[in-house]
């Protein structure tokens, strides 16, 4: 705890004098006063740190900023359009949340049927406590890591909540929709997804936000526990305001012959970090991580992603495509871990980014740490310009500059775009790149 609250921003205050509401259950109470301690004793990572060595810390601290409130009317006509993006609006399961407040647009009887539950996270503190607690503490992220980590823990009020039971198949895709608060606010929503044996379910993430005169700030993390045999597949569009900073923490258990999927749509954000890790502990199981993000502007992303091998017969491919313009900048590092009983584990790591003005700039940093001798494990990297060559075939076929580049963009993303598992956001997602990319 601090000595003093006289230098402290006004969301530091609000920490330093924290009580719990009398609904909360004691074991998390307990977590978020632990998280709160480690956040005061706690220091922002170090860029001597190699695993920040291209991002900057200091753009995800609670400088200056507040704790987000609910806005009445805040999350009416923004959230029905992403809920029409499901092409069943009204029907398919759709919440979403601002601060504190969470409301359901839209309900499945479908889902309820087939015993899925999805619910706000303070709900299912109240109702799922237990349930709740043996999930939390499969977690693979802990509080006292760093000052970061510590401020998304010490500030987690809400968030979601997904359960679906051993061998169901969800009959339609689960939408989750959280915004960013009011100018100068930041948020700290947490999500944890259970896949019990046997289940199979498709999960949306949409992370949205306004464009104010004020910094916004997201701390968001994603938690997926998939049991054994379970697959699941989870999808997560990024599309907050341009002068709002996101750090997006994404952390998957992968069960035996269990299968994770999942795709990471990046559009928004004055400055973005986004930490993926899948966890195979348990033989047979697979994960794909996708990735797909467009910088603009002077937008800075920084991505991070380990792929861990702790158990024989695993297989991981990782696939990060991005498109650069303007004065944008993005870079990329990630590790795949291969522990030393993780024998005939095939794990892929793959980073390609397309620069499509002069000043735009990539780094990219693919690593391996193999500690077994029966493995099959690779990974690449490439940074290039638009291919002159291209645009010039294409012109020969009658087709303007602009377009071409239209077309060669498309093409370089299709590999990720397209493994959105939904017409209707697939859409979205081409639609949005391609309106920009001659800006």
């Amino acid at each position: 705890m601090p000595a003093t609250t006289q230098q402290l921003s006004p969301v530091e205050r609000k920490l330093a004098n924290w009580q719990p509401a009398a609904d909360v259950p004691d074991w998390f109470a307990q977590q978020r006063r632990d998280a709160r301690d480690a956040y005061f004793d706690s220091a922002l990572p170090d860029r001597s740190d190699e695993a920040w060595h291209y991002g900057h810390p200091q753009h995800y601290t609670l400088d200056d900023l507040d704790i987000a409130h609910a806005q009445p009317g805040f999350n009416g006509i923004r959230y029905e359009r992403i809920c029409g993006l499901t092409g069943q609006p009204r029907r398919i399961a759709c919440l979403s949340m601002v601060g504190d407040n969470v409301a359901e647009i839209s309900s499945s009887t479908p889902l309820r049927d087939a015993g899925v539950t999805v619910m706000s996270l303070r709900q299912a503190l109240a109702l799922r406590g237990d349930q709740l607690q043996d999930y939390w503490q499969r977690e693979l992220l802990k509080a006292d890591r760093d000052r970061l980590t510590a401020s998304h823990y010490a500030l987690i009020d809400n968030g979601f909540y997904v359960h679906v039971p051993a061998g169901v198949t969800a009959p339609e895709p689960i939408h989750l929709i959280m915004e960013t608060g009011e100018q100068g606010s930041v948020v700290a929503p947490h999500v944890i997804i259970g896949a019990e044996k046997g289940s199979t379910s498709t999960v949306f993430v949409h992370y949205l936000g306004s464009t104010y005169e004020k910094r916004n700030l997201q701390l968001g993390q994603l938690h997926a526990h998939l049991d054994d045999a379970a697959k699941l597949s989870v999808v997560k569009v990024e599309h907050v305001g341009l002068n709002t900073d996101i750090l997006t923490q994404e952390l998957a258990n992968v069960g035996r012959d269990a299968k994770y999927v999942s795709v990471a749509v990046h559009f928004g954000g004055k400055h973005l970090r986004h930490e993926a890790v899948a966890n195979h502990a348990q033989p047979g199981g697979s994960s794909e991580l996708l990735g797909m993000h467009f910088v603009r502007d002077r937008q800075r992303y920084d991505f991070q992603t380990t792929q861990v091998h702790a158990a024989p017969e695993c297989a991981s491919n990782l696939l990060f495509k991005g498109a650069v313009m303007d004065r944008g900048r993005a870079s990329y590092q990630g590790i795949i871990q291969v522990h030393p009983h993780a024998q005939k584990t095939d794990a892929y790591q793959t980073n390609r980014t397309l620069l499509l003005s002069p000043e735009a700039r990539a780094d990219s940093s693919p690593q391996l740490e193999i500690l077994a001798n029966d493995v099959r494990c690779s990974h690449g990297s490439t940074v290039a310009n638009v291919d002159k060559d291209q645009i010039f075939y294409l012109e020969s076929r009658g087709i303007r500059a602009a377009e071409a580049r239209r077309l060669i963009v498309s093409g370089f993303m299709a590999e990720i775009a397209d493994r959105v598992p939904l017409a209707t956001a697939r859409d979205y997602v081409y639609n949005y790149v391609l309106d920009r990319v001659n800006e």
